[in-house]
């Protein structure tokens, strides 16, 4: 790990949070210029359990762009062939990657992906502290002053540029008083199988299965695990009973094709919670932060696009952070301006893909789904005048990326219905 220059904790940029946005946003600054002091705080040691196991085809252009394909090849990703959907029709069909110009997906070890960003950022230049968080809220005078707990020791970090890179919770811009809207009340029941060698062979395709109140997902990991999910309502899950393996049985014995695929599986421990729903900040940047990641904008798992979402605004933060401190102050702007048309285009394809279900049109969560959603009236999307963050114009070093501004639909369960 690098020593803070001249025994100081002074930065250039300050990024709050180390997953795969903020790592991103750490590594492509220093491609970009190599010359600035850049810390990333992240609280855990990237062990403990992590959410998020699929990375689409298209990934591997944003690995690339940001130097570390190799490193993210030796983590022994396990290759993902396409999906399988139940979706509008009680048998599945396929959407295989075959067809896709960027060749196959890949199932993750979650923690293996994140550790492996940790150490291309440290690669790079950039001081990571693990197990440190913020212990007091930020202060602005010339510079961001914040309070750290460094593995048991406080010290203040100053900074002149912050990012929050923090998950759904935006820890630092919920501190500046930012408000986020809310979408829907989607929620997850996770739990993870493993399967014996001598078990029944499963097919590694990730599989979405439609229900009356939701809809659930598995997808195989490395390591001959296998992670199960239900999505539904979180009123709902609070009415029903799953936190025991017994209940979590019963509820999984409903379905047809997720029942059958996890039958040979032994269960890792009971389900979890967590927070699936779709949010974003109202405004994801302010005077010298921004947000990336989930901290700026969350979409429904249904997209499979969480962590290609994450990368891909890292680098694009980037852009408009070097572009901003060289003294362009349209950049942040220009980031904002990414981030709503970016979601816009998913609120729409969201609808769209929600709106091919028809089995159970009394259901209110298909229902409310299936509404058309908008921003709103107050949020005018405006191209920037001078430049686009999600350019595919290579700068300073950094290789071109391909991956759009917009949602990539190809990722969608639903885009190749047969």
């Amino acid at each position: 790990m690098r020593e803070s220059e001249g025994g100081h904790n002074s930065y250039d940029v300050l990024i709050l949070g180390g997953g795969p946005a903020g790592a991103a946003t750490g590594i492509a600054l220093k491609r970009l210029d190599s010359g600035l002091h850049i810390a990333l705080i992240e609280k855990s040691d990237y062990s403990s359990f992590r959410i998020g196991e699929t990375l689409p085809p298209h990934a591997q252009a944003v690995l690339r762009g940001l130097g570390v394909w190799d490193a993210f090849i030796a983590t022994s990703p396990m290759t993902s062939y396409g999906t399988r959907a139940a979706w509008g029709n009680a048998e599945p069909y396929e959407n295989e990657f075959i067809f896709s110009l960027h060749g196959n997906g890949w199932h993750l070890d979650r923690n293996a992906f994140d550790a492996m960003l940790r150490a291309e950022a440290i690669k790079a230049g950039v001081d990571v502290h693990i197990n440190s968080a913020p212990c007091g809220p930020p202060r602005r005078h010339q510079h961001w002053a914040l309070p750290v707990r460094i593995k048991g020791s406080t010290c203040e970090l100053n900074a002149r540029f912050m990012v929050d890179a923090t998950g759904r919770h935006s820890w630092f811009a919920s501190r500046l008083g930012v408000r986020y809207q809310v979408y829907d009340q989607l929620a997850a029941i996770f739990a993870f199988y493993r399967f014996d060698p001598g078990s029944i062979a499963v097919d590694n395709c990730t599989l979405i299965e439609a229900t009356q109140h939701g809809w659930w997902y598995s997808a195989m990991l490395p390591q001959s695990r296998m992670a199960v999910a239900f999505m539904a309502d979180a009123p709902y899950l609070r009415q029903i009973s799953w936190r025991s393996l017994e209940e979590w049985r019963s509820l999984h014995g409903a379905t047809s094709h997720t029942r059958r695929r996890i039958e040979n599986a032994i269960p890792l421990g009971t389900p979890t919670l967590c927070s699936a729903a779709s949010r974003r900040l109202e405004i994801p940047v302010g005077e010298d932060w921004l947000a990336v990641g989930d901290a700026a904008s969350t979409f429904d798992p249904l997209s499979s696009q969480g962590i290609i979402k994450g990368l891909h605004s890292g680098v694009c933060a980037a852009r408009s952070i070097c572009r901003y401190v060289r003294g362009h102050k349209g950049a942040l702007a220009e980031y904002a301006n990414f981030i709503e048309r970016q979601y816009s285009n998913y609120l729409v394809a969201r609808s769209a893909y929600y709106r091919v279900e028809q089995r159970w049109p009394d259901s209110p969560f298909w229902q409310e789904r299936q509404k058309t959603l908008q921003l709103g009236p107050e949020h005018e999307l405006q191209m920037p005048a001078t430049g686009d963050v999600s350019s595919d114009a290579p700068a300073r070093g950094l290789s071109k990326l391909s991956t759009s501004a917009g949602t990539d639909h190809s990722s969608w369960v639903s885009s190749h219905k047969t």
